[in-house]
């Protein structure tokens, strides 16, 4: 068994039970808000499932390149080809999943800041665009992974991470998506932030918004705090995270689980749905 250090089984162990807690926790939202409660039909709020869904399949892939990883460890299990693949579609699926937060912070905002016109037109407009969007961000990976950086699973020696079995081409491919993801989670986030608690205190806002509202604020929050923090302190040599195991999975995994859970917390009584705000008749027809 190769030498690895303690901190290699304690990581693996959190972003493992991580991983496998946000699946459970996901499934369970995406079961109780697609075949009881028909939450999916309403277009406003497609994003945030679709977000689910992303993370519960991530957490799919993740473990299992994780759990491939560690039995490799005492056995040859499965060939290395397959086992980067593993992390490979879960990277993929983190890259979706990220530009989609992203997306969905600035929804928030604009539904905050502008909610009549908003409402007015999002109702109109597809969320197709979107996800053609998302997914070429996937696509995209493999295209710089495989085609523009010519890797061909080479073994990286004293690596315990998916992130240093790549190519130094495709971590810096990556670290300038997840700063471009993250940035915008982040600002968008820290604005949304400043109107949830002004609105607050000025006007009455629909219930429904605000839970909206606070799912995006928490997953800006999250990333910033477990995912963009521990990043920069990796790439720029403050941490050496190498001999570390998935320390940046399993931190970014915890966020996940945050999210979820307060996610939970504020279905736990409401069907939350994303509305326009109730106006009058006269308001009505001043908007036609």
């Amino acid at each position: 068994m190769p030498d690895v250090s303690i901190a290699y089984w304690i990581f693996s162990a959190i972003a493992i039970f991580m991983m496998g807690l946000m699946v459970a926790m996901n499934f369970f939202i995406l079961y109780k808000h697609t075949m009881e409660v028909k939450t999916w039909k309403k277009i406003e709020y497609q994003l945030i499932l679709l977000r689910v869904t992303i993370d519960a399949f991530n957490g799919l892939s993740g473990g299992s390149y994780l759990i491939i990883t560690v039995i490799n460890l005492f056995c040859d299990f499965a060939p290395y080809n397959v086992t980067f693949m593993f992390g490979l579609v879960g990277f993929n699926l983190m890259e979706i999943r990220s530009f989609l937060a992203a997306i969905i912070a600035i929804e928030r905002v604009l539904a905050t800041t502008i909610p009549l016109k908003f409402y007015r037109y999002r109702s109109r407009v597809s969320n197709s665009p979107i996800v053609i969007f998302i997914i070429s961000t996937g696509v995209a990976c493999n295209v710089v992974l495989f085609k523009i950086c010519g890797y061909r699973f080479e073994i990286v020696p004293g690596c315990t991470n998916f992130n240093c079995a790549t190519p130094i081409c495709f971590q810096r491919y990556s670290s300038i998506t997840r700063m471009v993801y993250s940035t915008t989670n982040v600002c968008f986030s820290v604005v949304l932030c400043y109107k949830l608690f002004w609105l607050g205190k000025q006007t009455k806002v629909s219930p429904d918004i605000r839970k909206a509202n606070w799912l995006s604020l928490t997953d800006g929050l999250t990333s910033f705090w477990l995912e963009l923090l521990p990043w920069v302190c990796s790439y720029y040599g403050i941490i050496d995270t190498k001999p570390l195991g998935p320390i940046i999975g399993a931190l970014r995994t915890t966020g996940r689980v945050i999210e979820t859970f307060v996610m939970l917390k504020l279905m736990r009584k409401d069907v939350v749905t994303v509305q326009p705000p109730t106006f009058s008749l006269t308001t009505r027809n001043n908007l036609k």
